[in-house]
């Protein structure tokens, strides 16, 4: 048989085409390469690590058995030492990429865009397998971080949310999600939580921040304001889950900080409001939508009207009337009460001069908002108002509200250069706010108006009652005149006069009127 084998070896060759017997032979290699890949035995010699090896330890992981091709590039060297760097570099910048596509640099915890992808993931997977999970999103925004950051440093400030995020992560544990999306504001998002377990994991997270955080040679106390939406009942959607909890987590910072909210559907239509007013307000000074009332003021001892108070409303389209004290923080927050003051002192300049007119010399006075006085044009374009409609500055009052008083300095050249040009300065609601007496022995101003709030109880509280008959001869005693708000009795009214207070005004006497009806009444009398 032996013998026979060159024989044999010649008639295969005589019978087949070579080319034919090659590609024979290579298929009869692949099948038995793809025999051994799919079900290698025990043990194998690894043409890669030019050993024997344990099967498990070959092909027991993921890595090991995406990676064995690349291995067995390296083992035959099939490029060169420069394509092997530029390989290396390429994979190490894709690396980069993706931590910071998906991970804050500061935390390494997830960004918001790996929340998103995270959050679908988990939503698709729970869609495959025909089941509703719940899951609460909470948007936590540590109260006052930015002070920490100007008073200390930003590397203090970084330490501080580090350690925050690490008794966040004790608390939750490494099933839920906690991700960074700005400076000081943490998402986190726990699965399969009822609506109890949510109050109570939301209460521990205000909890953590009971102990203070020790930073080097430093304690920090700080606090945090926590906003919750729940999936599935308030929203399907990570974007819309995330905005509705933004949205509770500004509603506890309005009301005191250091706690919680879950949303509501009450809190969108409050944001709805908020946004059609703040959209509104841009337009209502080009459709004429705001207008002014006039309150009288009076002499409390002969009851004569000697000026108004001029008093913003505004009739929306959609909404009605929406209150002043709704819309003018609005206002303030979006940029646009500097024009709206503006118009304010306008209107009411034209409408005073329209009354000297008919021999009716009544004062003004305009509410001034701390924006507003803090613009660097504010006395200039108070000038320009009163020389474009001729009237006398005298009878122009600005009253400003006890909060411009925190930088004194700044105040008084204020007020010190609307003296210069005649106009008289007022502090609005004194009492409520920073106001001190040694304070006001410094400012220049020349009327303090005592607050309804005090005006309200002077008959009922004697304590109340005292107070006001303390500013009122404080005020005498530095040369202030006094006008009592929100006189809206006859009781109250016989109190102030006893108490030689000047003036007043309320409804007692009228309540806020139109132009046309200021005049109707100016020869009234009330005892």
């Amino acid at each position: 048989m032996i013998n026979r084998i060159p024989s044999l070896l010649t008639e295969a060759f005589s019978d087949f085409d070579f080319l034919k017997f090659a590609g024979f032979s290579l298929y009869i290699l692949f099948l038995y390469l793809i025999s051994r890949k799919n079900c290698p035995p025990a043990y194998i010699f690894s043409i890669v690590e030019d050993s024997y090896n344990n099967r498990k330890s070959v092909y027991g992981t993921d890595d090991q058995k995406k990676n064995w091709i690349q291995k067995l590039f390296d083992k035959f060297n099939f490029f060169s030492k420069q394509e092997l760097a530029l390989i290396e570099d390429v994979r190490q910048h894709k690396k980069e990429l993706h931590q910071v596509t998906y991970f804050d640099m500061l935390t390494n915890l997830p960004n918001r865009t790996k929340l998103h992808d995270d959050f679908n993931r988990k939503t698709r997977r729970h869609s495959e397998e025909e089941r509703t999970i719940e899951m609460s999103i909470f948007v936590l925004d540590i109260d006052r971080f930015r002070t920490i950051n100007e008073l200390y440093g930003r590397d203090a400030g970084d330490q501080v949310l580090i350690k925050v995020t690490q008794r966040l992560r004790n608390l939750v544990g490494e099933a839920s999600i906690i991700a960074r999306e700005s400076e000081d504001e943490i998402f986190i998002l726990i699965e399969d939580i009822d609506d109890r377990k949510t109050a109570e994991t939301a209460k521990d997270i205000v909890d953590l921040f009971l102990k203070p955080f020790k930073i080097n040679d430093y304690t920090f106390y700080v606090t945090a304001s926590i906003g919750i939406s729940r999936y599935p009942e308030t929203a399907q959607d990570i974007d819309a889950l995330l905005q509705q909890a933004e949205i509770a987590m500004y509603k506890v910072k309005r009301t005191g900080k250091n706690n919680y909210h879950v949303f509501m559907i009450d809190d969108a239509a409050a944001i709805e409001r908020k946004r059609r007013i703040e959209f509104g307000l841009k337009e209502a000074l080009i459709q004429n939508e705001l207008y002014l009332l006039y309150q009288p003021k009076v002499k409390m001892i002969t009851g004569e009207i000697y000026g108004v108070e001029a008093l913003l409303r505004w009739e929306h389209p959609i909404l009605g009337l929406v209150s002043p004290v709704e819309f003018i923080p609005i206002a303030e927050e979006s940029g646009i009460i500097n024009e709206i003051g503006y118009w304010v002192i306008h209107e009411a300049v034209r409408q005073t001069k329209e009354w000297h007119k008919e021999n009716k010399f009544l004062s003004v006075a305009v509410n001034v908002s701390a924006l507003q006085f803090e613009d660097p044009y504010f006395v200039k374009r108070i000038q320009n108002v009163l020389e474009l409609y001729e009237l006398d500055e005298h009878y122009l009052i600005v009253e400003i509200t006890e909060s411009v008083m925190q930088n004194v300095d700044y105040a008084n050249k204020i007020i010190k250069e609307l003296h210069d040009i005649g106009v008289s300065v007022a502090i609005d609601d004194f009492g409520t706010g920073y106001s001190s007496l040694s304070v006001l022995n410094n400012m220049f101003i020349d009327t303090v108006k005592i607050d309804k709030s005090f005006i309200d109880h002077v008959i009922s509280k004697p304590n109340t009652a005292s107070l006001v008959k303390t500013i009122i001869q404080m005020s005498k005693s530095m040369n202030f005149k006094t006008v009592a708000e929100g006189i809206e009795s006859i009781e109250q009214s016989l109190f102030l006069k006893e108490n030689n207070c000047e003036f007043g005004q309320g409804y007692y006497f009228s309540k806020p009127i139109k132009p046309e009806e200021v005049v109707k009444i100016m020869t009234d009398k009330k005892p």
